[in-house]
């Protein structure tokens, strides 16, 4: 059994309509709805150390929400979920020289495809959590899109899946959602 429900968002001012404007382009720059994106960060937003599921006593018996799990991290302990899972990325020690992560998402896209010949796609995720480590939402929602101009969807999102199980990425998205957007700006 699937559960809907539906939740209109209007906004009357200047930031209501720049939030607004930012969830749309953080769900197209994670290749999720408007909808879902929304979800998740109310979820957030509601103080949801658990999933939003948890919080409200949702059964867990219902599969339609077991993928949602994979995403949420329910400690902050750094990289918990990542030591366990086998396609996380290298620890840096481990991945090969260091690429500085302030160039800019070109020349990122570039060692991330040289790393990923070289050494393998964990090896090469490495570049990718630096990046977001640093990374504002100009720059990460560029090499997004470039990343998603060389993989097909699948691929893409194959290897962002352990990249946003990172610690790294889970405060990138963060601070991405804290500023506001160049594009929301009333015209």
């Amino acid at each position: 059994m699937t559960y809907k429900a539906q939740l209109v968002v209007r906004a009357r001012g200047k930031e209501g309509a720049a939030i607004i404007e930012k969830v749309k382009e953080m769900a197209g720059e994670q290749g999720k709805t408007y909808s879902e994106m929304a979800v998740e960060l109310l979820g957030r937003g509601l103080n949801a150390d658990d999933t939003v599921d948890t919080n409200f006593g949702v059964s867990s018996d219902d599969d339609d929400d077991a993928e949602s799990d994979d995403d949420t991290g329910g400690s902050d302990g750094a990289g918990d979920e990542s030591e366990d899972d086998p396609r996380a990325p290298l620890p840096p020690e481990e991945a090969g020289p260091a690429v500085d992560p302030s160039q800019p998402p070109k020349t990122i896209v570039k060692h991330y495809l040289e790393r990923r010949e070289d050494r393998g796609e964990r090896a090469a995720a490495r570049i990718l959590v630096d990046f977001f480590d640093e990374a504002g939402p100009v720059e990460g929602g560029e090499l997004k899109k470039l990343l998603q101009e060389e993989f097909s969807a699948d691929e893409f999102d194959d290897l962002m899946a352990p990249i946003k199980r990172t610690a790294e990425y889970k405060e990138y998205t963060r601070r991405v959602i804290s500023k506001p957007s160049p594009y929301s700006e009333a015209r």
